[in-house]
């Protein structure tokens, strides 16, 4: 491994200012990841109960655990965002990595090359986390008054736990965004062919949406663990089932399509959805527990309206906490959609340059790519909403009797947490009209 890492080294101190940015890029993805893995280590850590209404998602031990449950589903955009960058990265490299070919390299010394260059990117952003939280923590006790700061102090052992955790984890991620490029000496990268995502990526999915849906005809003392069961299954299953759920929808896109944009974008992510499904996931995860989140708010709002204490700081600092989460991660999944974005452009130059120079006009190409991004996001956006709500809505249901209230609230939700998700991707598509413009340049027809 150390020759790796030398070849890596020279290869930063040569890099490229794209090649920089991106870097930094993955750097501060890291730091992100061992920023909330730590603070939910540290939350698990601090025992006892202390007084205070301002913080009761810290304060009382009886919340610790969801909300480090909380901060460690928060090291997932982060981790996305990584394995994005990571593969622009390595298609910004082929030349180097060409002429590594043409120095006797093979492709499994190219790609250990590239998990060198990310275990150097995830041992910076890991110590830069770790020290931005401990920095952070101490000035946040400073603010507040904090008398007992050992109490909530980060235990020195986990540190390097989390470190080493986040470390490990970015080189893995690192690797596993190269194990589908080839580079050949004459300069020419490339993603093996892959086959579309098959149909039984879906099972999980399907049976967490079955197990959830099943809760409210369960017995009161039976109906936790099957909603538990149900909610880790969807999870995974909206994880693994991203490419498939855009494949599907691509498809009868494609057989729908009354134009010729809306048929070529339905082509192109029939060709290759898993980029689209791996950065939408993402997103969908957001949707699902900002739709979540919303039918606990709507129980507790009604509640707090019918007893006529609405201004309960406990309830509104927490609420305001987890919806500021939930943008943070979607400004986080957001990025990851960027990286996207420019990775599609950059290996679709040529396929673009061809098209404007056959006579397609620019804001064709545009439209295309918008439609591409409604369709690929909608599917995912709208099963993350519907089992958001059925994960939460049916238990609620079934433990009380819902009001108008209740009912109108989580409904809001889940449909306005579903049009921040596809409008994220919509966004993004319509911010990076220049860089298609670029893309489909006649320069990208040179053969160098």
């Amino acid at each position: 491994m150390s020759p790796a890492l030398t070849v890596a080294g020279m290869l930063s101190r040569g890099a490229s200012r794209a090649d920089r940015r991106v870097r930094r890029l993955m750097i501060a993805a890291v730091a992100l990841a061992a920023f909330f893995l730590l603070g939910a280590g540290n939350l698990l850590a601090i025992r006892g109960t202390t007084t205070g209404s301002w913080a009761g998602l810290v304060t009382e031990e009886g919340l610790r655990g969801g909300t480090a449950l909380a901060l460690a589903l928060l090291v997932i955009p982060p981790l996305a965002l990584l394995h994005q960058a990571g593969r622009i990265a390595q298609a910004i490299r082929e030349r180097r990595l060409a002429a590594l070919r043409l120095a006797g390299a093979t492709p499994q010394e190219a790609r250990l090359i590239a998990a060198a260059e990310a275990l150097r990117v995830s041992v910076t952003g890991a110590v830069l986390g770790v020290v931005g939280y401990v920095a952070c923590q101490q000035g946040a006790m400073a603010a507040l008054s904090v008398r007992d700061t050992a109490r909530y102090a980060v235990p020195v052992w986990l540190v390097p736990l989390v470190a080493a955790a986040v470390a490990v984890a970015g080189t893995v991620t690192g690797l596993l965004a190269a194990r589908h490029v080839v580079t050949s000496p004459l300069g020419v990268g490339r993603r093996a062919h892959r086959p579309p995502p098959r149909a039984v990526a879906l099972l999980p999915l399907g049976a967490g949406l079955i197990m959830l849906a099943a809760v409210s005809f369960l017995p009161e003392g039976f109906a936790l663990s099957p909603q538990i069961a149900g909610a880790v299954l969807t999870v995974v299953g909206l994880m693994t089932a991203g490419g498939r759920l855009v494949w599907e929808s691509a498809r009868l896109a494609a057989r729908r399509a009354r134009a010729p944009q809306t048929l070529l974008a339905a082509r192109i992510l029939q060709d290759d959805p898993r980029p689209w499904g791996r950065a939408l996931s993402v997103v969908g995860l957001v949707v699902l527990f900002g739709t979540g989140a919303g039918t606990i708010q709507a129980e507790v709002l009604g509640d707090m309206l019918e007893e006529g204490s609405s201004n309960d700081p406990f309830w509104l600092v927490s609420f305001a906490l987890v919806d500021s989460a939930l943008l943070l991660a979607l400004a986080v999944a957001a990025t990851a959609l960027v990286v996207h974005r420019a990775e599609w452009l950059l290996e679709s130059r040529r396929s673009l340059a061809a098209l404007a120079a056959s006579g397609t006009p620019t804001a064709a190409l545009r439209q295309t790519a918008q439609r591409q991004a409604l369709i690929a996001g909608a599917p995912v956006c709208a099963v993350a909403a519907f089992a958001g709500l059925l994960g939460t809505g049916t238990f609620a249901v079934a433990a009380s009797e819902p009001t108008a209230f209740v009912i109108a609230w989580p409904l809001g939700r889940a449909v306005l947490m579903a049009l921040l998700g596809i409008g994220a991707a919509a966004a993004v598509t319509a911010a990076s009209r220049r860089l298609l413009t670029g893309a489909a340049s006649p320069d990208n027809l040179r053969t160098e």
